[in-house]
């Protein structure tokens, strides 16, 4: 029993532990200098950060020099408080923390008592300062706005300058292929992609994504172009941040479903134009992505808890039902040719050859008369491999050897659910 108490104390030590550090690469910090009407430091004056999200307030004075800092701060809204004897109370709101760097809000104080107040609402171009790196974010309210096409946030990177590659609208709901932006122009497969901080990306397969993301957990993005510091080496081209939400202090909470349907397209000029009976609807489609995210503060009973609102919770799932039929086309044998007749390329301008072609028998080398094979002569295997091919589309309208226009099923979907999005729509989760 002393084991598994102990077992179970040091698990929970060190979840509590792991929650402590999570992505403390990605914290920032809010710094500045309080200053009276003339210049001089104020010292001792009283600070306080509230996260406009969780409420959580971070709390310190200014030092000798009229300095304060407050580090470890997740990237949000804040609101800058400062206090001193003798001195109206400064008030700034919406300053913007972006992670990884810090936002500089120097207060000066007017002359007054604590009672009087200065309320500022900070400007969008508020300064972020840490290094000399080069980088630009993609905010949550350009996320949230945004008709993302399959909503893939791995393509959101597309909005800031010096980022090439394809365009945002491309349907690319679940991947990221061959690391896919230029950076500065830099190669598609050196660019570093994180995810709060961990790397994103496969050890091979030319540094491929792992996976998707899903838009609704995003906070924001950040893009690092050039002089990041040490800790984003392993890569020669940008640095590509993602940086995920967490909980506040009210509950929030999402719903969604996004559908794609064949019963929706219209069909296309050369599937029309085939006569096939089975090309007059578009091509077989579906596609449906569905979640939820959620998040909120926990509550403890207070016995248990002395200091409130300092636990959230954010999950968010989504799932992805995709089924196509792909529309190719090709060269078919023609009907005679499944049951042995190649009289059709004895013409020297058949489509299927550039010049005159004869069968000949393999027992004497003699060319079968008219090019046709006797019924008795019919290879079992080669009707077998015959029947394998599609057949030749009626009133095929494309050119030269090309006879066959052919609709596919996605052959990484397994063979019930091909059978059943033919009939009942049936689908899987990938």
């Amino acid at each position: 029993m002393w084991k598994m108490r102990n077992s179970c104390l040091s698990l929970l030590t060190g979840m509590l532990l792991a929650l402590n550090l999570h992505a403390q690469l990605d914290r920032g910090a809010i710094s500045g200098f309080v200053t009276d009407p003339s210049g001089a430091a104020i010292v001792g004056a009283s600070v306080s950060i509230q996260s406009e999200t969780t409420a959580t307030t971070a709390r310190m004075k200014t030092n000798e020099s009229g300095y304060y800092q407050a580090p470890n701060l997740v990237s949000a809204l804040y609101t800058v408080e400062v206090e001193a004897p003798g001195f109206k109370k400064f008030s700034e709101t919406h300053v913007k923390l972006d992670a990884a760097s810090t936002a500089t809000v120097n207060v000066t104080l007017s002359v007054g008592t604590i009672s009087d107040s200065i309320d500022v609402v900070a400007s969008s171009a508020q300064v972020q300062s840490d290094t000399a790196q080069v980088g630009r974010v993609v905010e949550n309210k350009q996320i949230t706005d945004l008709t993302l096409n399959g909503r893939n946030p791995l393509y959101l990177p597309l909005l800031l300058a010096g980022v090439n590659g394809p365009s945002i609208a491309s349907f690319d709901p679940d991947g990221l292929g061959n690391g896919g932006f230029t950076v500065n122009g830099g190669r598609t497969d050196e660019n570093g992609i994180t995810v709060d901080g961990a790397q994103a990306l496969r050890t091979r397969a030319a540094d491929a994504i792992l996976g998707t993301l899903n838009v609704d957990t995003i906070q924001e993005v950040q893009v690092l172009t050039a002089n990041y510091a040490a800790e984003y080496g392993r890569a020669s081209g940008g640095q590509l941040r993602y940086i995920t939400k967490s909980g506040g202090d009210a509950f929030h909470g999402a719903l969604w479903e996004y559908s794609k349907n064949d019963v929706l397209n219209a069909n296309t000029w050369a599937r029309n134009r085939s006569g096939d009976p089975t090309h007059a609807k578009p091509t077989p489609y579906r596609f449906n992505e569905f979640g939820y995210a959620v998040g909120g503060p926990v509550y403890i009973p207070k016995k248990f808890n002395t200091e409130r609102n300092k636990l959230f919770f954010f999950s968010s799932i989504q799932f992805i039902r995709w089924h196509q039929y792909s529309t190719s086309s090709g060269t078919v044998p023609s009907l005679a040719m499944r049951q042995g007749d190649f009289s059709e390329v004895l013409s020297a301008t058949n489509k299927f050859f550039d010049k005159s072609r004869t069968i000949t028998d393999p027992l004497n080398n003699a060319v079968f008369p008219g090019n046709i094979i006797p019924k008795n002569r019919l290879s079992l295997n080669g009707v077998g491999l015959m029947s394998a091919y599609p057949v030749p589309t009626p009133n095929d309208i494309s050119t030269g050897a090309t006879n066959g226009f052919v609709s596919m099923p996605d052959p990484a979907l397994g063979r019930e659910e091909l059978e059943g999005l033919g009939q009942a729509g049936q689908s899987v989760v990938s």
